[in-house]
């Protein structure tokens, strides 16, 4: 992601510098401080789903947004 320009929040290794000047320009503190203070990757698989290796059946799993990816969504959202 951040190859494309779009670093994910919470990535130590590919995510950009918290620090960045740029980027704090025009976004409100909320904001920087939602995603300073987010304690993980924000990433979140809706959907998951394989064939069972005995069964052959197809297996799916399905998962709400976590509360703090909503959180950090909002933040995100109020920034616009």
């Amino acid at each position: 992601m951040a190859h494309i320009g779009h670093p994910l929040i919470g990535d130590p290794t590919y995510g950009r510098a918290r620090t960045a000047p740029a980027q704090k320009k025009g976004v409100p503190q909320e904001t920087l401080d939602a995603i300073d203070s987010f304690p993980r990757q924000a990433l979140h698989a809706a959907v998951l789903g394989f064939q069972h290796p005995a069964t052959h059946k197809t297996i799916r799993f399905e998962a709400p947004l976590p509360d703090d990816l909503l959180a950090l969504e909002a933040a995100l959202q109020r920034a616009n």
